[in-house]
C-alpha cells in the first residue's frame, strides 16, 4: 500500500510537470530540459552497462550536437553524426593503449554509440513533436499510458502466452493484443481531448501502431536491467525507478509517431 501511494504521488507530480513543460515552456527551453533528462538517462545506462573505458565529455558532446541540430537546424545532424563517430573512434584509438583493455573494448565503444543512437537521437523526436504542436505530444503520452495499462490489466488477468520470457517475464501475447486495442481506441479519444486535425481512422490506426511499438521498446530497456541484475535503471523517482524507466517506451514511439504524422496524417 505504501509503495502504491508513493507511486501515485510521484506520478501526479510527473504529470503536472510534463503538462506544464509541454504546454507552456518555449521550444528552446524545452530542448534544454530534454537534453538534461536524456543525459540523466544516459548516465543510468552507463551505470547498467558498466564500461571500463568511458568518456563523459564525448557522451555530453555527442548529445549536445544532436540537441543543437534538432533545435536549430537539422541539416547539421548528419555532419554532426559523422563528427560524433570520428570523436568516439579517436578517443578509443588513444585510450586503448594496453592489451588488457581490448577485453572490454567492444562493450565500451558500444556504450558510447548507444547513448547517441539509442537515447539522444530517438528521444529528441519529442522535441520534433513539440514543434508540431503540444497536442501531438499529449497524444503520444495518452496513448502509451492507456496502452500500457490495458496490457497490464489484461495480461495480469488472462495472460498465458509469454512473449519476452527473459526481458519481461510478465508480458504476454494477450497483454500485447490488449495494448494495441486500447491504444487504438485511445488514439481516437485523444484527438477529442487534445484536438488535432486528423481523420478518425488515421488516429485509430496510429494509436494501435504506437501501442505496438511501446510494447516493443519497453522490453529492450528491460534487457539492460536484467543483464545488470537490477530492478530499476535508477532511484531518482520514488516508486518509479530512474529516468530511463520512465522514457523507455518513447525511444521507439517518438520517432514512429513523428513520421506517421509527417507522411500519413499530412
Amino acid at each position: 500500500m505504501k509503495e502504491f501511494i508513493t507511486r501515485t504521488i510521484t506520478a501526479f507530480f510527473l504529470l503536472i510537470g510534463a503538462y506544464a513543460l509541454i504546454r507552456f515552456v518555449p521550444p528552446v527551453w524545452f530542448s534544454g530540459v530534454l537534453f538534461i533528462l536524456i543525459t540523466m538517462g544516459a548516465f543510468e545506462l552507463k551505470r547498467l552497462t558498466q564500461p571500463k573505458t568511458f568518456s563523459t565529455i564525448i557522451m555530453l558532446l555527442g548529445g549536445l550536437i544532436v540537441g543543437l541540430s534538432f533545435t536549430f537546424d537539422k541539416t547539421y545532424l548528419m555532419p554532426g553524426i559523422i563528427v560524433i563517430i570520428v570523436l568516439i573512434g579517436l578517443f578509443f584509438l588513444f585510450a586503448v593503449r594496453q592489451k588488457e583493455k581490448l577485453d572490454t573494448f567492444i562493450r565500451d565503444i558500444g556504450v558510447h554509440f548507444l547513448t547517441v543512437f539509442y537515447l539522444y537521437i530517438p528521444l529528441y523526436f519529442l522535441f520534433e513533436l513539440k514543434q508540431l504542436g503540444p497536442n501531438y505530444l499529449f497524444f503520444l503520452i495518452f496513448v502509451i499510458a492507456v496502452g500500457d495499462s490495458g496490457a497490464y490489466f489484461v495480461g495480469s488477468a488472462v495472460g498465458k502466452h509469454k512473449i519476452y520470457p527473459v526481458a519481461s517475464p510478465n508480458k504476454s501475447l494477450e497483454g500485447l493484443i490488449a495494448a494495441i486495442a486500447t491504444a487504438a481506441l485511445t488514439g481516437w479519444l485523444s484527438t477529442m481531448v487534445f484536438p488535432v486535425q486528423v481523420a478518425v481512422w488515421k488516429a485509430v490506426v496510429t494509436g494501435g501502431i504506437v501501442g505496438l511499438f511501446s510494447q516493443l521498446s519497453d522490453p529492450i530497456e528491460s534487457l539492460f536491467k536484467r543483464a545488470a541484475g537490477q530492478k530499476d535503471s535508477g532511484s531518482l523517482l520514488p516508486g518509479h525507478g530512474g529516468v530511463l524507466d520512465r522514457v523507455d517506451s518513447y525511444i521507439f514511439c517518438a520517432p514512429v509517431l513523428f513520421y506517421i504524422i509527417t507522411y500519413l496524417w499530412k
